[in-house]
């Protein structure tokens, strides 16, 4: 399926040559179909065409003046080299022709130019010399369809026209424009500005019935939200093209079936480069494609595809009549795009239950482009020749709900409209008829007064101004404004009464904002506030081990303001991890990793910003130096701080990451009093001020290794609980201590949204962690001077 784009072009190139042959036909051909032809697309039935009431005296009116320019033709002198040329083809009857021309000249415009139905081309073409336009629209408002919970609203609008210089070649050219909104993706709405596809092609009818054809365009896509082409997405296509017209046979049926085949080189990805190139840039992990990628609704919004299409279509046309002049014909069609040609673009497979998007080789033929096309075109009995109307429904029959990185998703469903109007030189006529014309002139009168609108587009909950909001003004022919960098804007002058606008900005919800013009005219002010769309920022963090090393695979929980757990991940190779779309707050990232120590931060989210963490991780030490024991933390060795002081000496960080670590591993101890101690030693009121200020200090600490401020008090106790009697420096020494009571636990105490860390890759609570079998007095030692070995 995925091919060299190089060799798919010279096939295609092969193709379109032989096509090319086949169309360019002797001088005798061209003047044989130019004759009366009969091989293209009509919409009304023969045995009606040859009456004489058909087109209402026009076909008369052909007639003769047909005859006439034969005439001139005949009495006029021979041009240079018509002794030379072929032999004429057998005449047609004028009448005959004039027939056929006028059911060939009732064909209309798909949505490119190209004769046909709505999406699939036809190969039998217009006569020559005739003129046509065509301007559609397309619509959709639909929910839950590219993000849950979104609400997508699409429009756009196509004008098209074609032109037919010789009976065997058409010219054809649109300009589309189109706009998307998804408050799901910031900016909430992307608008693409004339989009334009020029093309040729050609045709040739193998028999009266059937007709093949074949022709390129070029595709001009334009930068997005602007005017002016982007010269690095420029496409191209090539089409090849046959037509059944099951009326030309023997025993004519009322069908037509259109059978429609191209290759679309689409480099409609150079569109977003730049953009992704910035965003790769802007991110601390390039190879995490999800953070600088397009979104699934930017590709839909902007149509970007990473990949070529071979497309297929088939389309069925059954006209008939209503009544004289009055024409309708029901259109079915269906188109298939095969992805081709990957244009060295490498999809990065997704996690499992990730959300991320799925890639073309995962979801293969589901996430292939295909559509159906429902509809009618009807020719009213209108006065004026060459009108018609158009109602149809594009459904999407694939590619809707399996979106992946190389395909823009397609539509649910398009409601199509659309007006067309064919102009034939010939069968009008122009005549010159020179008058001479009387006009009264009269000067105009003052005009009327108007006004203007000078208005502030402000930030509803802050009253701040929004700079370069977009102001509209729907139901009226005015261009949008924009506000300047103070959110104040001034209207076009405007006739008096009530002036409804819509204002949209980024990050803000739209709005509406309503002024009214006084009858006398003169400005007015107005003030349009907008309400903010939620703020949402993100964590970017590292684990490491003690040497610096980047550790993989440790588990990250990550905990919300509110104490409930918003995710658990695993960080990767190069020990980084990722977490988007967090309210602002305060946020705790809880590390823990298979023979190292667990850990825990907290860092405060930003709305529109990046937060990031570092986190190192110490090993665990052969033979634990903290237990668990009743309701009692005692660790075996002692805290050292400075002589006098409340400083902890840095000789007992690693002890006091390991009592970190017990602590987060068991939340079911939720109030722990930490408690200073000294010996009799000095005075009193000293001595309860120094354990007072040890206790806080070793609170403090435990606070920033991770362990939540609400499960930790800090009280002195001086000299008044004493272990052993200050008898001996040994007996000092023991009582100088901090010592860690647990106060409650239990399941119900803890926070159930916080549940117990699990042990590293087993996903369960491991009872063992942190706990040990030696001693029962549950203290540490707090020595002023040294370590009690």
């Amino acid at each position: 399926m995925l091919r060299d784009s190089r060799r798919s072009f010279g096939w295609w190139l092969a193709l379109g040559g032989m096509l090319c042959s086949v169309a360019v036909t002797t001088p005798a051909d061209a003047q044989r179909r130019q004759g009366g032809g009969g091989d293209d697309e009509e919409f009304y039935d023969d045995e009606e065409a040859a009456g004489d009431d058909e087109e209402g005296g026009d076909a008369e009116e052909e007639d003769e003046e047909a005859l006439d320019e034969e005439e001139e033709d005949e009495d006029a002198p021979a041009a240079d080299g018509d002794e030379e040329r072929a032999p004429a083809a057998p005449a047609v009857p004028e009448e005959v022709a004039a027939q056929r021309r006028a059911r060939r000249f009732v064909l209309h415009n798909t949505t490119v130019g190209a004769t046909g139905g709505f999406r699939v081309m036809s190969a039998a073409l217009p006569p020559r010399g005739t003129f046509r336009v065509q301007l559609a629209t397309e619509f959709h408002t639909t929910s839950e369809f590219l993000e849950a919970g979104d609400e997508n609203d699409h429009i756009g609008g196509t004008l098209s026209v074609n032109y037919m210089p010789t009976d065997w070649l058409e010219t054809f050219l649109s300009i589309a424009s189109y706009a998307n909104s998804n408050p799901m993706e910031s900016p909430t709405l992307f608008q693409v500005l004339g989009d334009t596809v020029l093309g040729v092609r050609g045709a040739y009818p193998v028999v009266p019935w059937l007709h093949v054809g074949g022709g390129a365009a070029l595709h001009l896509l334009n930068a997005v939200g602007d005017i002016g082409v982007v010269f690095g997405s420029t496409s191209f296509s090539l089409h090849a093209n046959g037509t059944a017209d099951l009326r030309e046979l023997q025993n004519p049926l009322p069908l037509m079936i259109n059978l429609h085949l191209s290759y679309y080189f689409d480099n409609s990805s150079g569109l977003v480069e730049d953009v992704e190139a910035r965003r790769r840039d802007a991110v601390s992990d390039p190879e995490a494609e999800e953070l600088w990628r397009i979104s699934r609704i930017e590709r839909f919004a902007l149509g970007v595809n990473r990949v070529d299409t071979f497309t297929l279509g088939l389309g069925v046309h059954a006209p008939f009549a209503v009544m004289e002049n009055f024409h309708i014909v029901p259109i079915a069609e269906f188109t298939l795009g095969v992805p081709a040609n990957r244009q060295g673009f490498k999809c990065l497979e997704p996690l499992p239950d990730s959300g991320d998007d799925s890639c073309l080789d995962l979801e293969g033929a589901g996430a292939f482009p295909s559509h159906l096309v429902l509809g009618v075109r009807v020719l009213p009995p209108a006065p004026i020749r060459g009108l018609s109307f158009h109602l149809g429904v594009d459904i999407g029959t694939t590619g809707v709900g399996s979106p992946v990185r190389e395909l823009a998703a397609v539509a649910p469903y398009n409601v199509l409209l659309g007006v067309a109007y064919a102009y034939d030189p010939q069968a009008t006529g122009v005549r010159v008829v020179e008058r001479t014309v009387e006009r009264r002139v009269e000067v105009p009168a003052t005009p009327p007064p108007r006004g203007r609108i000078r208005g502030l587009v402000t930030d509803q909950a802050s009253n701040q101004p929004i700079p370069r909001a977009i102001i509209s003004f729907p139901g009226r022919e005015l261009t949008a404004l924009a506000a300047g960098p103070d959110g104040r804007f001034v209207s076009y002058e405007i006739d008096p009464g009530e002036v409804q606008m819509a204002v949209s900005a980024p990050l803000y919800f739209d709005g509406t904002c309503t002024a009214t013009i006084a009858a006398a005219g003169g400005d007015v002010e107005v003030a349009c506030p907008l309400r903010p769309t939620p703020r949402v920022g993100s964590i970017q963090g590292s684990v490491r081990d003690d040497s610096g090393g980047a550790l993989a695979a440790a588990n990250v929980t990550i905990i919300g303001p509110d104490g409930a757990q918003v995710g658990v991940t695993l960080s990767d190779a190069a020990g980084s991890f990722t977490r988007a779309d967090l309210a602002p707050g305060r946020y705790t990232i809880r590390v823990e990793a298979e023979g190292f120590l667990s850990k825990a931060a907290v860092v405060e989210v930003v709305a529109q910003q990046a937060a990031t963490v570092a986190i190192d991780l110490r090993r665990r030490p052969r033979r634990a130096q903290v237990v668990v024991q009743g309701r009692n933390i005692r660790i075996l060795r002692q805290i050292q701080f400075e002589t006098d002081s409340a400083e902890i000496r840095a000789v007992s960080f690693p002890l006091m990451e390991e009592i970190a670590d017990v602590m987060i591993r068991n939340p079911q101890a939720c109030r722990i009093e930490i408690q200073g101690h000294t010996d009799n030693t000095g005075g009193n009121e000293h001595n309860m001020t120094l354990s007072q200020n040890r206790a806080e200090s070793v609170r403090t600490w435990l606070i920033a290794a991770g362990v939540a401020a609400e499960r930790l008090t800090a009280r002195g106790y001086g000299p008044t609980r004493p272990l052993v009697p200050n008898i001996t420096a040994g007996n000092r020494a023991r009582n100088r201590r901090v010592q860690f009571v647990i106060t409650e636990q239990g399941d119900a105490c803890a926070p159930a949204a916080v549940p117990a860390v699990p042990a590293p890759g087993t996903g369960l609570t491991d009872p063992n962690v942190g706990r040990g079998t030696g001693g029962a007095t549950g203290t540490i030692g707090g020595g002023d001077d040294e370590e009690e070995e």
